[in-house]
């Protein structure tokens, strides 16, 4: 009998022959692998990305441009989820209403697209059908991964604009719940998809726009929905927090 199986204590044994001694102790149970816990990651990563070939009326758009993307990841295994956290800290006027709507646009758009595969050799039915990724955005006074300034409507920042007043990853408009979707992906380490971004040609020789093009993928247009791709940051310090290799799969 394991340790975990009874808090009785041990009964002198009334039988000569006992192949339990008397008064010996319990063993530990083994650890239920299923259940087993991991450590929080700190993810604080230098990302850049280089737009060009943007045409008029978007040549603002053209350089080079370098951030830090920084979140919590913790996998929990008794859950099959990664849990990926974001704290902000917002500064500026804005009402906890326009704060809850980001919120629940950010979560809405970037939860329940993707998951991760992360077979354990050692623990073959440790969430055989993956780990869903569960994003979650913080608001916080101190300790926080980013401060947000809360822009008016018809704020500008370096001759870009977005909807609502965002203008950027730490620039979002009281007025827009779209553009601050795309905007934290950022955070996730993910680069614009842009006219051509890092060598790839996002108008697919010409024949897109490259910019808000209908079904184009969050970090595209801001209406559509993060690929599989845009976790890529989130697998690798996932998969490093369990020492495992992971695949990004679509939820």
């Amino acid at each position: 009998m394991c340790s975990s199986e009874s808090s009785t204590p041990p009964q002198p044994s009334t039988t000569p022959n006992a192949d339990r001694p008397a008064g010996a102790t319990n063993e530990p149970c083994p650890e239920d692998c299923t259940r087993r816990e991991f450590s929080p990651r700190e993810v604080n990563e230098s990302i850049s990305e280089t737009i060009s070939n943007a045409p008029a009326p978007y040549t603002a758009w053209n350089g080079t441009y370098g951030w830090r993307s920084k979140f919590t990841v913790q996998p929990d295994r008794a859950s099959c989820a990664v849990r990926v956290i974001v704290k902000i800290k917002v500064r500026g006027t804005v009402t906890e209403t326009q704060k809850a709507a980001w919120k629940s646009a950010i979560e809405g758009k970037w939860n329940g697209k993707a998951k991760l595969v992360c077979p354990d050799p050692a623990c073959e039915a440790a969430c055989p059908n993956g780990y869903a990724i569960r994003i979650e955005l913080q608001y916080v006074d101190r300790g926080e991964h980013y401060t947000v300034t809360a822009n008016q409507p018809t704020a500008t920042e370096g001759g870009r604009a977005g909807i609502g007043g965002t203008t950027s990853m730490t620039g979002w408009g009281v007025g827009d719940t779209t553009d601050v979707t795309h905007e934290f992906g950022h955070m996730l380490g993910c680069p614009e998809e842009y006219f051509t971004t890092d060598g790839v040609d996002y108008t697919e020789g010409g024949t897109k726009t490259g910019f808000r093009d209908p079904g184009g993928g969050i970090m595209n247009n801001p209406s559509g929905n993060p690929t599989t791709a845009n976790y890529e940051l989130v697998r690798q310090n996932a998969a490093s927090a369990m020492g495992l290799t992971c695949t990004t799969e679509t939820a």
